[in-house]
């Protein structure tokens, strides 16, 4: 079997080379990387012509479109069996290619699922892995993992149990021919990874959940106001509908509410610290106390505090949604500063 794996580029020449060479010491041989140069303006395009002089390396130029459509780019030129998506700012353990591949081949799975290592602005990783590999194969088995793909119950301690992301998630491209799937533009849908992952879902007959954790994620310091959006949570509404119009075609709604609703909620939690993080470092004239009473106004999480368990949540984010079931805005911008200290005092 080959893997193709595919890298969006677009400016992050300061990290293409570990990328590369974390991805070239892979123990898995029988693939192909190809990088796909999103019209990027700081020197990634050459840099990725520089690296397609390796063996099994192409490189793949684009205008700018953004990070779906990039790959897309690369769904298109690949020639794999299975197809693995990574970002180019993160980094790769030697052996995480062999054994993503090894659980799809052993499971005869359409879908292997691997989760992350977080890498802290300081250097200090923190793994994030599945305690064991499990197989999924009946309809409420496949319809367990979509749901806690999009979001997990009250009690578990991430706001997904199996993450949204792409990123080190092994897929056979027979399923994303077969089905048509493709990435929709993160300018049309916010999250374009948990769609696609929801239309891979809709095709596959077979998955499994690994022990993997050797795909390291770096958080980079003041990466919240960088991603600054003023319609980012608008943007979120409108994930949450085209994420409830798939969630309605698998199971009923007393099944998926709860999921969706954690999503929601969790992603106003984050809008929120966002918009905090953005006012306080990069412009102190930024309306901020409006801006997050009108994320907290919104009828659609207006509907979704009212009816979620809260106080089954984990300590933390309990009190946050009840803050905002409350609207207690200079609560919630407190307790937002004080958790963006704590994290910064931790890089340090």
């Amino acid at each position: 079997m080959r893997i193709s794996v595919i890298v969006p580029v677009y400016n992050v020449s300061a990290y293409l080379g570990r990328c590369m060479r974390s991805l070239l010491a892979q123990t898995f041989q029988d693939r192909e990387i190809l990088l796909v140069d999103d019209g990027s303006t700081d020197g990634s395009g050459p840099l990725c012509d520089m690296w397609a002089r390796e063996p099994g390396v192409r490189a793949v130029h684009r205008t700018n479109g953004g990070l779906g459509m990039a790959r897309n780019s690369g769904l298109d030129a690949a020639r794999g069996t299975y197809v693995l998506f990574l970002d180019p700012d993160d980094y790769f353990g030697p052996r995480l290619l062999e054994n993503l591949a090894d659980a799809a081949e052993r499971r005869g799975a359409d879908l292997a699922v691997g989760a992350f290592t977080m890498v802290g602005p300081d250097g200090r990783e923190r793994p994030r892995a599945f305690p064991a590999e499990r197989v999924f194969r009946t309809p409420a088995e496949l319809e367990e993992l979509l749901l806690g793909t999009v979001g997990a119950l009250p009690e578990e301690p991430l706001d997904s149990r199996y993450g949204l992301s792409a990123c080190a998630r092994l897929y056979r491209m027979e399923v994303i021919r077969r089905g048509g799937v493709r990435f929709v533009s993160e300018r049309e849908l916010i999250s374009e990874d948990l769609i696609f992952n929801m239309d891979f879902l809709a095709w596959a007959a077979s998955a499994v959940v690994t022990t993997d954790a050797s795909y390291f994620y770096c958080a980079n310091a003041g990466s919240l106001s960088k991603r600054h959006r003023e319609d980012r949570f608008a943007q979120d509404c409108a994930l949450c509908r085209a994420v409830e119009e798939r969630l309605a075609r698998r199971c009923p709604e007393a099944v998926f509410r709860p999921y969706l609703d954690r999503l929601l909620i969790s992603r106003a939690r984050y809008d929120i610290l966002q918009e905090a993080a953005y006012r306080d470092r990069e412009d102190r004239s930024y309306p901020l106390r409006q801006r997050t009473a009108a994320i907290l106004d919104a009828p659609a999480l207006r509907e979704a505090l009212e009816r979620y368990p809260w106080r089954r949540l984990p300590r933390m984010q309990g009190i946050f949604a009840w803050l905002m079931r409350e609207r207690r805005v200079g609560a919630l911008l407190a307790l937002a500063r004080l958790k963006r200290r704590f994290l910064d005092g931790r890089r340090q």
